[in-house]
């Protein structure tokens, strides 16, 4: 199924993943697959490549291991470019 999520959810996951891309070395991003345009971004490569992925409105983000098996590392990595987390999940719109 598609569309199921916010009508301009496509705008706002695109600058997110832009500036994930911007701060791909921070984040210890190795991996990022676009179904929706059937590409792939790779840190050995740093650029878009389109692939031979099922269309959907989703995207797979892997990051490096060593940061995703630890928690304080992890929210190091993120608060340096995110900033500090809010305590509480914001209310949906």
């Amino acid at each position: 199924q598609k569309n199921l999520g916010r009508q301009d959810g496509r705008k706002i996951s695109l600058a997110f993943i832009v500036k994930l891309l911007d701060n791909a070395d921070a984040l210890g991003i190795q991996l990022v697959i676009d179904y929706a345009l059937k590409r792939s971004w790779k840190c050995d490569r740093g650029t878009w490549q389109a692939g031979n992925f099922e269309e959907s409105d989703w995207y797979h983000i892997e990051i490096d291991p060593t940061i995703a098996h630890d928690a304080t590392t992890a929210k190091a990595c993120w608060t340096s470019v995110f900033g500090v987390s809010p305590q509480q999940a914001p209310q949906s719109v």
